[in-house]
This record gives C-alpha cells, structure tokens and sequence, in this order.
C-alpha cells in the first residue's frame, strides 16, 4: 500500500479506522438507521469523523450528501437529491403552430403541421410550414423523491446543517417531517452549539429525532490511528512519539491523519518497509519539518493577517509591546501569541488568556480592557473574512476556537514569524 492509502485526511480511512468502542456510536447509528421514519441528528466538532462515521455504517453508494450551505430554497433540497440520482427535474412541453402555402403564394389554413405538401382546389401544389414552441416546467418536490427512495436503503444526508440560511430553516423543517412521514431516510450533521437546530426548525420534529453527540476525539484514540497507520509500514515508534502528534491534533482524526501522513514523507516513507523498524525517537527536526508540512493542509494565511492587523483605528497610535519570542507588536498579536502557548487548548477562559498575555510580554502589557475590545473585534473580522466559518468565538467569557485546523495553523505554520517581520 501507498502511504496515500493507509493516512487518509480526506478519505474514508480503511487500515486507519478506528472504533471508539466505549461510545459505540456505529452500533447506536445502525439503531437508528433500521427505525423506519426516523430522523438521526448527528452533531460534533468540526473534523471530527460525523461524515466518515456515517460512510462505515451506510453503504457509500446510498448517501445522497447535500451540503447546507447550498441551499437557497427549501426545495433545493429536493432538486439536489434527483440530480444526485440523475433523475430530471424538469419537464419540457412542446407547443406548435402550422400553416400552409401555395407555391402561388396563396395561404390555406387548416393545413396539418405534418403534412409535407398538398395539392390545393385550384390544381396548385401547397406547402406546409410551421414553428414550435417549448417551455420548461419544474415539477420537483419531496413526493417525487418518495416516490424514488421511500422505504429503500438511500439516505439523504444534509451535511453542515447549521449553515442552511435562517430564514430557510423552518422551511427545510418542514419539508424533513413531511419527508420522514413518506419514508424518506433523513441524516443531518452540525455543530455542537448548533445540535438543536433541527428540532428547533421544526418543534413537530421532536420525538422523531434521534440525537447522536460526538465528542472531540481523545488522545488515547487519536494515538491508535498512528500506532495502525505505523505498524502497516512496519514501522514501530516510540509511545512518547504517538502522544507527542496526537496533543498536536486537537481532537481532530482528519488533522492526526493529516499529520501522520506528513511525518511519513518527512521521513521518506512511501511504502511498507521489508523489515520492522523501531524509531524510539525522531530525527532532529522531523517533528518541526512534519507540522510545518501539515499546516499546508489549511491555509489560514488572509484571516490570520487580518487578525494580525486588527480592525482599523481612528487616528489613535496602537501601543507596542515587546514580547518574549524577541518580537514587537500591538494587542493583537499579543492576544495570537497568547493562544499559541503550551498547553495548547481549543477553549480559553478571559483570565487565562489574561494571564498568558501578562507572560508574553517584556516590560507593559496590554490592559484586560484592551484584550477583550480586540477579542471582539477579532470575532467581527473573521465573520467578515470566513461568513458563517468564522473559526473563533468569544462571549466576553470564553474564547472557544470551533476548527483544530485554524489553531493548529497559528502553532506551526510560519504565518506569525513572518508578520513580525
């Protein structure tokens, strides 16, 4: 096998896979796949394995994936799923008109539009002419999906319900009750804080609605999908090393594929090896080369500039601080800083961020009012940068970072070092 082929951050992993037994979400989803008329709300962090848990428990070929952000209307749903099935979704109708003329330039009507030519009365041969009309009409709804997929193995499967517009979702309630009633297999996967919007779409949907929670994924189970991936090279790393890339990871499977798969061409891994190798520790520099790698795999590059230079001042000059990393900046890239720090963590109380801002700095830090007003800002500048993706959250308590990806890109990628610049 390829490397490609055992670390797979963007493919259902196979030597990879790993069950989370003590959850054992794949029997609870199969639970809920075989009760008929039942909706199964997924809901987890951002690349936590919602989507490939669902792709080992239904077969591939029966999910029909519609992302929510591409929904403009309700019955988009709708068309997607018959496109999906290559199924049309419109119907063409045809109108035509005739007449005929003489090859004396006389006109009969009441000539067929089929007839090629025709003799008239006077002995004159006549001509037939005639034009067609055609107009398209949509006919798509949810019973012409029933009618397709009721009752059968096909599950359509709305990703990313939480982006699905606001003004949409009671619509798109509405339509997965009616859908649900009909026969019509219905999976949807959000957000943690977004997990009750299906309900919340549609109250008439609770009761109907089986929920299926999925946390960030543990060290220890992060671990194991190194420890498959490495054996199947034969390759056997040390315990330290595992736990080294899982605490990279951020409770991301798709990131600690993604890392894995980066370490092994650091290391000049291709393939499976003829014999085991044992690595108890790492060549100097192959952890650092292998992050830097990874960090490729998201590119935060424009929102983390944007953050960098914070929202624009009126004619006010930003204090400077010098900070420990030999660096100068104002409180924007003080309050970067500060979340690049060990312990490394995807949620940070106000005085714990505080409190590494304050270890940053040589000399003057930035006062707690000035932090909060940037964390503020920071959130409006990434709505504008990523709407509806924005990576971070704050509530004045709490800064939770929703994408591993984005956190992971701050540690490793060399995106600050050259801002400083």
């Amino acid at each position: 096998m390829k490397i490609t082929e055992i670390f797979t951050p963007f493919d259902t992993p196979t030597v990879t896979y790993v069950e989370r037994g003590e959850h054992k979400f794949e029997a609870r989803l199969r639970d809920a796949y075989d009760i008929p008329k039942m909706v199964l709300s997924l809901s987890g962090p951002s690349k936590s394995g919602k989507t490939v848990l669902v792709k080992k428990v239904v077969p591939e070929e029966n999910i029909i994936t519609i992302s929510g952000a591409s929904l403009s209307t309700a019955d988009d749903l709708w068309i997607k799923a018959l496109r999906w099935m290559d199924v049309p979704s419109t119907t063409a109708k045809s109108t035509e008109q005739a007449s005929s003329k003489s090859l004396s330039g006389s006109v009969n009507s009441g000539v067929s539009f089929l007839a090629k030519a025709e003799v008239t009365a006077g002995g004159e041969l006549a001509k037939s002419t005639g034009s067609s009309e055609v107009s398209t009409y949509e006919y798509v709804s949810m019973e012409d999906v029933a009618r397709e997929i009721a009752g059968s193995d096909y599950v359509v499967f709305i990703d990313d319900f939480h982006y699905i517009r606001p003004e949409l979702r009671s619509d798109v309630g509405r339509q997965i009750k009616a859908a649900a009633e009909a026969g019509i297999r219905i999976f949807t996967a959000s957000v943690p804080h977004r997990s009750d919007d299906v309900v919340r779409s549609n109250p008439e949907l609770r009761g109907r609605v089986v929920a299926l929670d999925l946390p960030y994924w543990s060290e220890h189970e992060l671990s194991q999908i190194a420890e498959k991936g490495f054996a199947e090279l034969k390759v056997s790393l040390g315990d330290g090393i595992y736990r080294r890339l899982a605490a990279e990871a951020f409770g991301s499977p798709q990131l600690m594929q993604s890392i894995c798969l980066s370490l092994c061409q650091v290391l000049g891994y291709r393939s499976p090896l003829t014999e085991l190798m044992t690595l108890n520790d790492l060549p100097d520099g192959a952890f650092n080369d292998a992050m830097l790698a990874t960090s490729s795999f998201a590119d935060f590059s424009k929102l983390v500039s944007a953050l960098h230079i914070g929202a624009k001042t009126r004619g006010t000059e930003r204090k400077i601080h010098s900070f420990s990393d030999a660096t100068k900046g104002d409180v924007y890239r003080a309050v970067l800083l500060a979340i690049t720090l060990e312990p490394a963590s995807l949620s940070l109380p106000y005085d714990e961020i505080l409190s590494r801002v304050k270890g940053i700095c040589i000399g003057d830090a930035p006062v707690g009012s000035s932090i909060n007003s940037s964390l503020e800002q920071m959130v409006a500048i990434g709505e504008d940068i990523s709407p509806g993706t924005n990576p971070i959250a704050w509530d004045g308590d709490r800064l939770d970072i929703t994408d591993p990806y984005f956190l992971f890109y701050l540690r490793n990628s060399d995106k600050l070092s050259l801002l400083a610049r």
